[in-house]
This record gives structure tokens, C-alpha cells and sequence, in this order.
């Protein structure tokens, strides 16, 4: 309910300006006066795209990996036959790949911490790059919860790996949650984001 307020709102809004709408959890809050919180299950757009580039820029440089760790890298080289970054862009950008069920539970670790470096590390003049999260988090939105293949559609695979997210809204917390991102550029994360991250950090370089 809560994604097809924000969907109405994605559609005309403006990236890296502030809040321009009325907040669609008020509107709910009012249907529902004794719920405190509410969640958003959200696409990525923009992740497999940004995640690809990184690919093609790591094969360009004399098979440089920085992506994976040693271990990961010869698994996926094992399973796909070739360096894990050329071969990985190109089965990545299509949808065929989720049908092997190995590549696709060697690939959970990299990709989601990846995902959560995209959307909690990658930043467009200080705030997050990728619109969707950019339009929860200046609403005062924490994120939550990333999720393993929550999107197998065509669109969710080529789009974003069939990952999404939740951005939980605390509602006695989102006008500070907002002012701290929109003043200070604060990202409020949950534990298995900052876990997540915490791993890219350590495992993968860009």
C-alpha cells in the first residue's frame, strides 16, 4: 500500500530536491491511527547497470578483481568457465542465469553486499545515488532490509539481480530522520545494511 502511494510520487519527482509532497504516511497514519510503523518493498533501478559498468571497467584492466574475494572469484570461474569478470558480464545481462541454482547461491554474498555499497556508499553531491532510495531516506525512511531474489520477473533480474529493499518508516522518528539526511546527509541503516556494507568494506575495493 505504502509503495503505491510513493509510486504515484516517483513519477513526478525531482532527484536531490527536497521534499516537495505531502508525506503518504500521514495519509495513512489517519486511515490507521494505531500504527506506528510502516515498510516499503522497493525495486533498485539502476544496480545491475552500475554493477555491469564495474565489470567492464575491472575486465578492461588486465583482469583486476576487486569485487570478490579469492575464494568467490575461482568458485564463479569454476561454475561459468572463465574470468569471473568477463564472464560474469555477460550473464548478467540477461535473466538466464537464475536458473542454475549453484551460480545463483555463489552469487548471494557478492552481489548482496554490493548492493547494500549502491545503495548505502554510492553518492550523487553527497546523497545516495539511486533515486528510489535517495526519495525514501529524504522522507525520513530508515533502510531495512535487503532481500535475495525478491524480484524474478524479467524487469527485476536485468534490472537490479532480482534484489529489492525495504525502507522501514518509524513514523516518531522520520522528521528527524529526514532533517540528519537532507542537513547532514546521514544515511539511517538498520544492522544487516551496515553489516553489509561493513562486508563490502572489507572484501571488495572499487
Amino acid at each position: 500500500m505504502l509503495e503505491s502511494a510513493l509510486k504515484c510520487q516517483l513519477r513526478v519527482w525531482c532527484p536531490f530536491s527536497p521534499p516537495c509532497f505531502p508525506h503518504p504516511n500521514h495519509a495513512l497514519q489517519k486511515e490507521f491511527p494505531h500504527v506506528g510503523t510502516f515498510s516499503s518493498l522497493s525495486p533498485i533501478p539502476g544496480f545491475t547497470k552500475w554493477l555491469l559498468g564495474l565489470l567492464k571497467s575491472q575486465a578492461k584492466e588486465h583482469g583486476r578483481n576487486e569485487l570478490f574475494t579469492d575464494s568467490e572469484s575461482k568458485e564463479i570461474s569454476e561454475i561459468t568457465g572463465g574470468p569471473v569478470n568477463e564472464t560474469l558480464k555477460v550473464i548478467l545481462s540477461s535473466n538466464e542465469w537464475i536458473k542454475s541454482e549453484t551460480l545463483v547461491r555463489v552469487l548471494q554474498g557478492p552481489l548482496m553486499r554490493l548492493c547494500a555499497w549502491y545503495l548505502y556508499g554510492e553518492k550523487h553531491r553527497g546523497y545516495a545515488l539511486n533515486p528510489a532510495a535517495h526519495f525514501h531516506l529524504q522522507n525520513g525512511a530508515v533502510m531495512w532490509r535487503i532481500n535475495w531474489m525478491a524480484d524474478v520477473s524479467l524487469k527485476g533480474i536485468t534490472g537490479s539481480c532480482g534484489l529489492m529493499v525495504n525502507y522501514r518508516y518509524f513514523l516518531e522518528e522520520t522528521a528527524t530522520n529526514s532533517t540528519s539526511y537532507l542537513s547532514s546527509k546521514n544515511i539511517k541503516a538498520s544492522e544487516q545494511v551496515l553489516s553489509l556494507v561493513a562486508q563490502f568494506q572489507k572484501n571488495s575495493k572499487l
